[in-house]
């Protein structure tokens, strides 16, 4: 008995002797940010850290492997095994801080749910606060998608300060859908105590540098997602279904958006590429750098070279392309039931390693969710596809009619795969829907989307919505107007007529308020005849618009992506109007843009027709149906013609500016009302 219990307090004092030990390891190791001549940096332990890191909490090990050093969560769950793997491997660890979400219910006037918020964040930081391997607290994710309530910054100041308190070792920050001037004003005021901001941003990556500068944001920061172009910046099938990238595509705009960006701006302090692991968001490939097998695409092969300079030994298969019935995704596809169609893959392997295919198809997914929220992967369909090659096989589609997607993944027997899908329509609408765009033109004789502003009141909240503020520097233009949300000053429906009205203000944020409407998302167009009928304000200094931008930026933001000028009109240049177009190659910044004007007879007095017929090869613009624009398709890329994807109405009434202030601004002619009769769009009638 007596050596029983002298070796269960040998057992008990050597387990104190452990806790006690690894209680003592656990010091924190310092983290600052500090100005260089160039930019900003971090210093871990007195030396420079740029973060190199990835989103996700798997295969950690391969992280380190290929010269990443920090991973990234939204949470903390699970954090102690976390931290203390991370430490095993010399990597850092941003532990997420789960925040209260207005779209999930969560209300921030509520005192106090968000003082018990406050103190379960605490708990959370002491517990965790002196980890040697922690770098960072990122407070919330994405707190600014789908809110209204600006107290939320309240509560992530709050939460900044409570963490500098307990924890003076480490950096804190919170993490932003893209980047908005409107939220950066409100971070700037309301939290001073965030060290850095974070930044998430997929299509438009290369552009974060250009947009940071620009909104005015002088501290450093990080990207804390970026990866593919998200599934809300690309084409869209007549369906509804998004145009996925293969991994050869997404590995090469990881690369050139990196390098852009990332790699050059001395104000950013690093990066976490999404998504080190696998997930299903609208399919299981998009987002993940592995497949649910933990295959690599070779965008981890771009990732290595990225953080080290070398790609690997063995790099992932490259896919060149991928046809079903020998069209590609982009030619939206609709297939007969039950019929068989062939798949061909051009992939090839770098090392000359033999290469394998595994077909899948699935339902289009329909479990739809907005920031990441978990969705359910779409089910399978067994036995759809028989194989006659790596590069080739065939697919019967399903009988039931309806949205599906055919799955390739090309492995190369050494966990390194290429992936690729195509989403495709089974059904009996083929017909109507590949019929090819032939010259001459012709466009329908009753509209496909209108409004005649009949209804007295606000505008259609189903057909328009609202650009509140001045963000951009005034919208990129030096405006000097604040752009009000539903406010009947500032815009009404009343006698058949959209009336928006431009006032000078007094005791705002700016000197004068007006309002600007656009239809992304409830009206967004791909040829046509656009059509509205107006009036222009009069006054120097007006500026008002119809005109429109892409709903998904697909090449990169302005002027990549294009602008069409329906009707613009400057006060000082009275009966003056304009119909212009913008793209990369032809823009007003570089004095090259396609334009045309001409002069009409009241233009504030009477009503005039402002008109643009928008096709595959060409773009005309005409004024009372007298032709004054056109600009014809060069065929030379997407730098000269960017008008092969969707874009939206906007309607403004702006004042200032580079072009509308050119010559002052004549406050006397304020109050001023810019009226629109009705906005048409007629479509380009496809050939029998």
């Amino acid at each position: 008995m007596m050596k029983n219990t002298i070796a269960l307090s040998t057992i008990v004092c050597l387990l104190l002797l452990g806790f006690t030990s690894k209680a003592q390891q656990a010091k924190p190791i310092k983290v600052e940010i500090v100005k260089t001549a160039a930019g900003y940096s971090i210093k871990r332990k007195g030396k420079p850290y740029f973060i190199k890191g990835a989103g996700g909490t798997n295969y950690m090990d391969r992280l380190k492997q290929k010269g990443g050093n920090s991973i990234r969560t939204w949470s903390t769950d699970g954090a102690a095994q976390l931290l203390d793997e991370a430490q095993r491997l010399g990597q850092t660890v941003t532990l997420g801080i789960r925040m209260g979400t207005e779209r999930h219910g969560f209300d921030y006037n509520d005192t106090k749910a968000v003082e018990e918020q406050l103190a379960r964040v605490r708990q959370e930081i002491i517990q965790f606060k002196d980890h040697p391997a922690l770098l960072a607290w990122g407070i919330g994710n994405e707190l600014n998608l789908h809110y209204s309530n600006p107290k939320v910054w309240d509560a992530v100041n709050a939460v900044a300060q409570m963490i500098h308190e307990v924890d003076p070792n480490h950096l804190v920050t919170t993490m932003l859908a893209g980047i908005n001037q409107k939220e950066i004003d409100l971070i700037k005021a309301k939290c001073p105590a965030l060290d850095m901001l974070s930044v998430q941003v997929y299509g438009g990556l290369a552009d974060v540098p250009a947009q940071i500068k620009t909104v005015g944001w002088e501290k450093p920061y990080i990207v804390t997602e970026w990866g593919p172009t998200g599934h809300w910046e690309g084409l869209q099938t007549p369906w509804k279904a998004s145009i996925e990238e293969s991994s050869s595509e997404k590995a090469k705009v990881y690369k050139s958006r990196y390098e852009a960006s990332i790699a050059q701006d001395k104000q950013c302090l690093g990066s976490y590429v999404f998504l080190w692991g696998q997930k299903q968001e609208r399919t299981p490939t998009w987002y993940g750098l592995f497949t649910e097998a933990g295959e690599e695409n070779e965008v981890v092969d771009v990732m290595e070279y990225l953080w080290t300079g070398n790609y690997p030994k063995n790099r992932a298969p490259k896919l060149e392309s991928f046809q079903l019935d020998g069209r590609k995704a982009q030619d939206m596809i609709y297939l007969s039931p039950n019929k068989p169609y062939a798949l061909e893959l051009l992939v090839h392997d770098p090392n000359h390693d033999k290469l394998t295919t595994r077909w899948e198809l699935l339902h289009e997914s329909t479990d739809l969710k907005e920031g990441g929220d978990s969705e359910g992967r779409p089910e399978a369909i067994l036995s759809a596809v028989q194989a006659d090659n790596f590069d080739r096989a065939t697919l019967t589609t399903p009988q039931k009619e309806g949205a599906y997607r055919i799955f390739a993944y090309v492995s190369d027997g050494k966990n390194k795969v290429a992936t690729a899908n195509i989403p495709f329509y089974v059904g009996a609408s083929t017909t109507q829907a590949t019929k090819p765009w032939k010259e001459p033109y012709s466009f329908a004789t009753t509209t496909s989307w209108a409004d005649e502003f009949e209804k007295a009141g606000m505008p259609d909240t189903s057909k328009w919505s609202y650009d509140v503020g001045s963000p951009y520097n005034g919208w990129g233009n030096n405006e000097l107007q604040y752009y009000t949300e539903a406010d009947e000053k500032n815009v009404q429906v009343s006698d058949g007529l959209l009336k928006i009205t431009a006032h000078k203000t007094v005791g705002k944020d700016q000197a004068y308020s007006s309002t600007r409407l656009h239809s992304k998302g409830k009206g967004d167009f791909l040829y046509g005849r656009f059509e509205t009928r107006a009036k222009v304000p009069l006054g120097r200094g007006t500026w008002p618009a119809v005109w429109m931008l892409p709903s998904h930026w697909k090449y990169g933001g302005w002027p990549n992506s294009g602008e069409i000028d329906i009707l613009e009109h400057v006060g000082y240049d009275q009966d003056v109007v304009h119909i212009s177009t913008h793209s990369k190659a032809y823009h007003h910044s570089i004095n090259t843009q396609k334009t045309a004007s001409t002069k009409i007879s009241a233009a504030a007095d009477e009503f005039h027709l402002y008109r643009v017929d928008w096709t595959p090869t060409y773009i005309k613009g005409f004024v009372d149906d007298v032709e004054i624009f056109h600009v014809e398709n060069e065929h030379t890329g997407f730098e000269a013609w960017p008008f092969d994807q969707h874009f939206h109405w906007l309607i403004n009434l702006a004042i200032g500016g580079n072009w509308g202030g050119a010559k002052g601004i004549d406050d006397s002619a304020l109050p001023a009302t810019f009226e629109v009769d009705y906005v048409r769009v007629y479509p380009l009638l496809q050939v029998d």
